[in-house]
């Protein structure tokens, strides 16, 4: 609350443009507020003492204050986005959460349609039909989505690419289909650190965020698509989904997913499935967090090993690696076409993940 309330009133701004220091009277100057409010300068009190004590300002002296890092990074447009969407649309969803699971008997939501989103905003919409009329929040979401690429270690810099696409690749075929891929921020990620591949690289998401991209390298092929229709590109070296299984149910997963293997060519395309793989004892904080979230926001799960190998082969596919960074519950899930419609079933236990000797915030 006291970071959303130091945006508002410019505190971060004005910590990032000061050479030296800013005082509390600065600090309330800026939008006329009170200074108690911000602070008193013998005590620190209010806005300013919760954003030093948890690293958004320091304390040089009585009443004087410095930018830090994290101040400074306050003031980007991507992490002001991810901000302004979860107060200014989330949290009204997780406001009304326990009440909507009181009244439904403690079930968990699986209808993308009747959730705690729905009972939040009184509307029947999903959430991300919801979004496309209103278009405040749309673009929240989407520049928000750009911000959580931005931080990470990009995948290509730790997946063996090489080895898993390129090689055995058909040089005037598409290489990878970043599948929901916002405005591109991930394959264009790709494209910077493979630049003479010569495969096609191709952008799909729906039409509104494809007409929303106000620039992307004339080297990505940009596809309206809606990934509950059949894909229209066929027979790619890979179809890449970067945390978009995890916000739907299985149900819905094997329609998208049966959609992608209908295109695939057997022996030659790939799925690629960037998302959390939950460990089977001792889930951490970060997995079970976004469980939560995408629960509520839009009736997704995030999956354990068991889960991912369960859900692909229900769509004949065959789980070939797990690719998990070391220190790590986000990676890589690769799985290709069942050589036969019968193959048994995959022992999970016999199935270890392939740990990579990295740890990128992934």
């Amino acid at each position: 609350m006291a970071v959303k309330i130091a945006h508002d009133m410019g505190i971060f701004a004005l910590l990032s443009q000061t050479t030296s220091f800013v005082t509390c009277e600065d600090l309330a100057t800026e939008k006329n507020a009170d200074v108690q409010l911000v602070g008193i300068p013998w005590s620190a009190e209010r806005i300013i003492r919760v954003l030093v004590c948890n690293g958004f300002a320091r304390e040089l002296n009585i009443g004087q204050y410095a930018p830090t890092d994290l101040s400074r990074q306050m003031t980007e447009r991507l992490t002001i986005a991810t901000m302004d969407s979860l107060f200014i649309d989330i949290l009204p969803v997780i406001h009304k959460t326990p009440e909507y699971f009181q009244k439904t008997g403690y079930k968990s939501p699986s209808d993308p349609t009747n959730s705690p989103f729905q009972y939040a905003y009184n509307t029947t919409d999903s959430c991300w039909d919801w979004m496309t009329q209103h278009q405040d929040a749309l673009g929240r979401f989407n520049t928000s989505m750009e911000g959580s690429r931005d931080r990470i270690v990009h995948w290509a810099q730790w997946f063996p690419v090489q080895t898993q696409l390129l090689d055995g690749a058909v040089a005037d075929r598409p290489l990878l289909v970043d599948v929901g891929g916002g405005r591109g921020h991930d394959i264009l990620g790709f494209m910077e650190r493979f630049p003479s591949t010569s495969g096609r690289l191709v952008l799909e998401d729906l039409p509104s965020v494809i007409e929303d991209i106000r620039s992307l390298d004339s080297g990505i092929w940009r596809v309206k698509h809606d990934f509950f229709k059949p894909q229209s590109v066929q027979g790619a070296r890979a179809y890449y989904f970067r945390h978009i299984t995890h916000d739907w149910s299985d149900e819905h997963c094997q329609t998208i997913l049966k959609h992608t293997t209908a295109a695939m060519e057997k022996g030659y395309s790939k799925v690629l499935i960037a998302d959390y793989i939950v460990p089977d004892l001792n889930a951490g904080p970060k997995e079970t967090l976004i469980d939560m979230a995408v629960m509520v926001w839009c009736t997704g799960f995030e999956r354990t090993r068991r889960r991912w190998m369960e859900l692909l082969q229900s769509v004949g596919l065959v789980v070939t690696n797990f690719w998990l960074p070391e220190g790590n519950t986000k990676g890589i899930i690769k799985a290709e076409l069942l050589d036969t419609p019968d193959t048994p079933e995959q022992d999970v236990e016999a199935y270890p993940m392939a740990r990579i000797s990295h740890d990128p915030n992934f």
